[in-house]
């Protein structure tokens, strides 16, 4: 569906972009894929998951699959969240080193950092 994408473009499947600090958008071959994370307090989170298809791909593509699927990785990544937080209340619990993989968390934390240094310098 969408025009002029290289093989290697097409064989990766999709690609990811993230706008700080609480949205990522995932570019597939044939749609479009943002995800939003609305803060609703202080332990609560509402996600808002949004597929988005060109009128051409309406008719190619299983879009039920695609939606059930994604929302299958994200309650089970949800999932996963929930159980990582748990405890973090506790006095115990001292913060530690995030893994390579959690690129995306360290330059948030770095976004957080930079944004704070610049309304309080001292």
């Amino acid at each position: 569906v969408f025009s002029g994408l290289t093989p290697a473009e097409r064989a990766a499947g999709q690609t990811y972009a993230t706008s700080l600090p609480s949205m990522f958008i995932v570019g597939h071959v044939d749609y479009v894929r943002t995800v939003r994370l609305v803060p609703l307090g202080p332990e609560q989170t509402e996600l808002v998951a949004e597929w988005l298809f060109a009128p051409e791909a309406l008719a190619e593509t299983d879009i039920d699959n695609i939606i059930t699927f994604g929302t299958q990785v994200l309650e089970e990544d949800a999932a996963i969240c929930e159980v990582n937080q748990k405890g973090l209340r506790s006095m115990r619990h001292t913060s530690g080193v995030l893994m390579p993989e959690e690129y995306d968390l360290h330059r948030f934390h770095n976004w957080v950092r930079e944004r704070h240094a610049a309304l309080c310098p001292d």
